[in-house]
């Protein structure tokens, strides 16, 4: 039987996962979660080999300029052990950034990895081709619906669980088969679970998705876009009225603020190849409402509403629940 798409992209992120980083990477394909996917393994690997001092940059061709590609190309501090560079949409380049791109990609560079991404994997032109030949390439193609659930299994068995097949059909039915979606409610059932539960059940999957209602995180979403700080607690004190809810609400925050700062920072228009990778979304509707909630914002005070729930996130962990103090003064410095 031929290998899929699917089955190539599972192949290299297994060779990826036993520390095998290459210098570069062409992920081609629409699939934006498989490409964020990738990304994430590459900067996990990349990290382990080369530690904190090793430096990240993640990049969006839509808005960067040859200069400005000549500085992050040109290396890391003088104490960093290594750089990776992610270019996201490289369609976006100038004719300036592709041809140095090229001769940087044609050469051999030590210590420093780049990852390229394209949303077209048909016919894409030429000189996306040609970068294309001295990389790696990666297919971020749409899934089939029959190769989604050996997707759902690998989310359940990074977290050391298994899932039942019925329990498969129910997430993908509640989802839509959104991957992204997927994995959020795996990730929750992971949080939800003891840790000495193994299978995540029929049962497991109704009782995580009721605790959070679908329709108060939307309602908590729409009052951050808004900056409307008291629709924002009410719905925040709904959903902390059960505090096995607590750690879904920090990473629902935190993904949803992260998408703020992702359209607040690189000046990203809706309808476009960035503003689809950072949403995973290719709803023009829900782009354009994130764009015009992102600029509600300066970026510092996204950044700092993005720090503030990494702390509380480490005080749930640490067993300190969080209350609707930490909560409240999280709205209060970052929605007024």
């Amino acid at each position: 039987m031929a290998e899929t798409s699917f089955d190539k992209f599972t192949r290299f992120v297994g060779q990826l996962r036993t520390g095998a980083l290459q210098p570069s990477y062409m992920i081609l394909g629409p699939e934006a979660f498989l490409t964020a996917l990738f990304i994430k393994n590459v900067r996990t690997v990349f990290k382990e080999k080369f530690g904190n001092t090793a430096e990240i940059s993640m990049l969006y061709g839509d808005d960067l300029k040859r200069e400005e590609l000549q500085d992050y190309l040109s290396g890391g501090g003088l104490f960093s052990s290594a750089t990776l560079i992610v270019i996201q949409n490289i369609s976006g380049l100038d004719a300036g950034g592709r041809k140095l791109l090229e001769m940087v990609l044609a050469r051999e560079n030590e210590g420093l990895f780049i990852v390229l991404t394209h949303h077209e994997s048909y016919r894409p032109p030429q000189w996306i081709t040609k970068l294309g030949s001295y990389c790696q390439t990666i297919p971020a193609e749409t899934l089939w619906e029959n190769e989604i659930p050996r997707l759902v299994h690998r989310f359940a068995e990074i977290r050391k669980k298994k899932i039942q097949p019925q329990g498969v059909d129910l997430l993908m039915q509640l989802t839509g088969n959104n991957l992204a979606l997927i994995e959020q409610e795996i990730e929750k059932l992971d949080l939800y679970l003891p840790a000495d539960e193994p299978v995540i059940t029929v049962e497991a999957i109704q009782n995580s998705t009721a605790a959070v209602s679908h329709a108060t995180l939307l309602n908590l979403f729409d009052a951050v876009n808004e900056r409307n700080s008291a629709a924002a607690i009410n719905a925040i004190s709904e959903i902390t009225s059960r505090d096995e809810s607590v750690p879904y609400l920090v990473i629902s925050l935190y993904n949803h603020i992260t998408k703020l700062l992702g359209f607040r920072d690189h000046n990203v228009f809706p309808d476009s190849a960035t503003a689809r990778a950072i949403t995973g979304s290719n709803s023009n509707t829900y782009q354009r409402k994130l764009f015009s909630a992102a600029r509600r914002y300066e970026a510092g005070t996204l950044e700092a509403a993005v720090m503030e729930l990494g702390e509380i996130d480490y005080q749930f962990r640490q067993k300190s629940i969080p209350t609707m103090t930490y909560f409240t003064a999280w709205v209060s410095n970052h929605l007024n």
